[in-house]
C-alpha cells in the first residue's frame, strides 16, 4: 500500500514538477526568454487553457446538481481563506504598505495551470471537469476579493469596470458555453473537436515551462519573513484547513482530492499583476509567487500521500 501510494504521489506531482524545472533549466540557458514567458501566457491564458476548459466540460456527462455542494463549498472556502489570510496579517501586524499583497499572496491559488494540471494528473478526465467546476466558481470570488483587500490602499476601484473583466475572461466565457453541450448531450463536430483537443493538449506543458522560466533565483535571497509567513499560510495552513474542513463535511474520493489540490497550489501568477495594477507591494507579491512555486513541489507531494494513504478518498 505504501509503495502504491508514493507511486500514485509521484505520477501527480512529478510531471508538474519536471517541466516547472524545464522551464528554469530553458530561461537559464537562454533557449527561452521573457518575450517567451510573455507571448505564452497570453496565449495559454485567451486561447489554449479557455479551449481546454470547453473540452473538458463540453465533452463529460456532468450531473450539475451532484456537484452542488462541491460549488457552494468551494466558495466558501474562498471567502474562509480570504479572512484567515487577513486575520494572519492583523496577528503579525503587516504594515498597511503591504497588506494587501500580503494577504492576497496568502489566499489566491494559482487553479488555472498548477491546479488543474494536478487534477488532470491525478484523475485524468473527471479531474479536469472537477477542477474546471472549481476554477468557473473561485476565480471570480478571488478577483473580487483581491480588488476588495487591494482598494484598502487608498486605491479607487471601478467596481463596474471589474465584473465587466470578469464577464470577458475568456476562462469564465469557455466554462460558461460549454455547460449547455455537456448538459444537452449536444456532440462537437469530429474536425472541431480535433482541432480543439490539439490545442488543448499544449496549454499545461506551455504553460508550466512559463511558470519556470519566470521564477527568478532572487527571490531566496530577497525573502523576508513576511514572505516565509505566506509560504507558510499557503502551502500548510489554508489547505490543511480547507481539506480537513471538506472531510468533516463529507466529501470523499475525487471532490476530496481535487479540493485539497486546488487550494494547495501556490499563489497565483495573476496576483503579480493585480498588485502592479493597485499600486501594492509587487516585490513581496513576486517573492511569493516564486517561494510557493517551488515550495508546492514538496507540500502538495505529502498532501497526495497523505490523501492516498489514510481512508480519505
Amino acid at each position: 500500500m505504501y509503495w502504491q501510494t508514493l507511486l500514485f504521489t509521484l505520477e501527480t506531482t512529478m510531471p508538474v514538477i519536471l517541466l516547472v524545472v524545464l522551464g528554469i533549466w530553458l530561461k537559464y540557458r537562454g533557449i527561452v526568454d521573457s518575450a517567451f514567458v510573455e507571448a505564452s501566457s497570453k496565449l495559454v491564458f485567451r486561447v489554449s487553457l479557455p479551449v481546454l476548459m470547453f473540452m473538458a466540460i463540453a465533452t463529460a456527462d456532468i450531473q450539475l446538481e451532484q456537484h452542488l455542494e462541491l460549488t457552494v463549498f468551494v466558495a466558501l472556502a474562498a471567502v474562509i481563506a480570504y479572512f484567515a489570510a487577513v486575520g494572519w496579517a492583523t496577528l503579525v501586524g503587516v504594515n498597511v504598505v503591504q497588506y494587501g499583497a500580503f494577504v492576497q499572496a496568502s489566499f489566491r491559488s494559482n487553479l488555472g495551470i498548477v491546479g488543474l494540471a494536478l487534477c488532470i494528473n491525478a484523475y485524468g478526465d473527471a479531474g479536469a471537469v472537477l477542477g474546471a467546476l472549481v476554477l468557473a466558481v473561485v476565480t471570480p470570488i478571488y478577483n473580487l476579493l483581491s480588488v476588495w483587500v487591494l482598494a484598502q490602499q487608498g486605491q479607487a476601484v471601478n467596481w463596474r469596470q471589474q465584473w465587466v473583466a470578469m464577464a470577458q475572461n475568456p476562462l469564465i466565457i469557455a466554462i460558461v458555453l460549454a455547460v449547455p453541450f455537456s448538459v444537452s448531450g449536444l456532440e462537437i463536430p469530429t474536425m472541431v473537436a480535433r482541432a480543439g483537443n490539439a490545442l488543448a493538449s499544449m496549454t499545461l506543458p506551455l504553460a508550466l515551462i512559463g511558470i519556470g522560466a519566470s521564477l527568478s533565483a532572487s527571490a531566496l535571497k530577497q525573502a523576508n519573513r513576511l514572505t516565509w509567513h505566506i509560504v507558510g499560510l499557503k502551502l500548510l495552513i489554508l489547505p490543511t484547513l480547507v481539506g480537513v474542513a471538506a472531510w468533516c463535511i463529507g466529501f470523499r474520493h475525487e471532490e476530496l482530492a481535487v479540493i485539497v489540490l486546488m487550494f494547495a497550489s501556490p499563489t497565483a501568477a495573476a496576483a503579480f499583476v493585480m498588485a502592479g495594477a493597485m499600486k501594492a507591494d509587487v516585490k513581496l507579491t513576486a517573492n511569493a509567487i516564486a517561494l510557493t512555486t517551488l515550495g508546492a513541489g514538496i507540500t502538495v507531494s505529502g498532501f497526495v500521500y497523505v490523501i492516498g494513504l489514510l481512508p480519505l478518498v
